[in-house]
């Protein structure tokens, strides 16, 4: 497997134990950026919108229902209240005021504890999920070769904060099913009459409806007035559910993977198989080369000498010089043909004094 020089960073780090889960590895690599709401931004735009719009509100001291007492049908007084049909005089012009309802988010686990993440104090966005997979990626090649120890850990809320997004209002759950609030509020109550039949009657219903529903726009959802919004991706937890609870440290083999050019002791032993047919084709080659050239040729001359130092240092690998060599094996030969291969022979060459000063 071959890694990139981002993937070869994260397993030196994971060696060193700076990156020992998915938190650790959103923080050492700097994969994350905090994000919070600002109440005050929020107020001032709703002041900017509202221009000193105002709505009727019923007095907070006004008197909702009148106590009484009337009889049953047994003749037995039973307390009974009546709704109070309030005039203007009772009511008063107010500005507009902010719910901060659901501004924050509960994260349910299994052992039934939670962890809560409030908007306005601000939470950690990982900057792509992409990241986490490549991460989780080699964590799981690292673990299929024995390369390290994974044990479990207790969970935090910075486990959790890595699945949640931030993106425009729109893109939201909220911003695609927003609500639009009636001011009408006379065609759902039902008559008095109805609504008190009879103190049972009376006794089952919720008394905080008869509240007159003067003017309901005057409260204001804080999210009508922002941009961007925090969610949480239920999804993107699912596919990390098996590392959540999870840690891991690097051990010894690990080190010397890294020693080794980040090469499984697998992947050297595959290599040294193909040694000996690229050599056979290096071989074929200078044959081919001698027939159709001079024998006074310096390039062919240098090429045959490399062939010798290479049966002479030849020892671990075969590396990728030898692949695009093997590629100019099908061009025309001509003199530049010649000097082509003669520079892939040293890079060839130098490969495999590097490969025999490895473990």
């Amino acid at each position: 497997m071959k890694f990139t020089k981002k993937q070869r960073l994260i397993i030196k780090k994971i060696a060193t134990g700076e990156i020992k889960d998915i938190p650790s590895y959103i923080c050492a690599l700097h994969l994350s950026t905090f994000y919070k709401l600002s109440k005050e931004n929020i107020e001032k735009r709703m002041l900017i919108d509202e221009n000193g719009k105002t709505y009727k509100k019923l007095k907070d001291d006004a008197k909702i229902f009148y106590n009484s007492t009337t009889p049953n049908s047994l003749g037995i007084l039973m307390p009974s209240s009546t709704p109070i049909i309030h005039q203007n005089e009772d009511y008063e012009d107010v500005p507009a005021t902010i719910s901060y309802k659901e501004s924050s988010e509960c994260i349910q686990l299994n052992n039934n504890s939670t962890f809560e993440y409030d908007f306005f104090q601000g939470i950690n966005i990982t900057k792509s999920f992409k990241d986490i997979k490549d991460f989780l990626t080699i964590w799981q090649f690292l673990k299929s070769e024995g390369l390290i120890l994974e044990v479990g850990k207790k969970v935090t809320k910075a486990d959790y904060e890595v699945f949640f997004e931030y993106k425009p209002i729109s893109e939201t759950k909220y911003g695609k099913i927003k609500l639009q609030k009636s001011t009408e509020h006379t065609n759902s109550q039902l008559t008095e009459n109805e609504k008190f039949k009879n103190w049972e009657m009376c006794n089952n219903f919720d008394f905080t409806k008869l509240i007159p529903k003067v003017d309901e726009n005057r409260i204001k959802d804080y999210r009508d007035y922002i941009d961007y919004y925090f969610e949480y991706n239920k999804e993107n937890e699912l596919i990390c559910t098996q590392f959540i609870d999870k840690q891991i440290y690097g051990n010894s083999g690990l080190d010397v993977f890294i020693k080794k050019g980040f090469k499984t002791s697998k992947e050297i032993n595959v290599n040294k198989t193909l040694i000996p047919a690229y050599l056979a084709l290096v071989l074929t080659l200078s044959i081919t080369l001698w027939q159709n050239f001079h024998t006074n040729n310096s390039d062919i001359l240098i090429i045959q000498k490399q062939l010798t130092e290479i049966q002479e240092t030849l020892s671990n690998n075969a590396s990728t010089n030898i692949t695009q060599f093997n590629h100019q094996l099908y061009k025309p030969f001509d003199s530049s043909s010649v000097s082509s291969i003669n520079k892939h022979l040293e890079e060839i060459l130098n490969e495999i004094k590097t490969y025999k000063q490895l473990p």
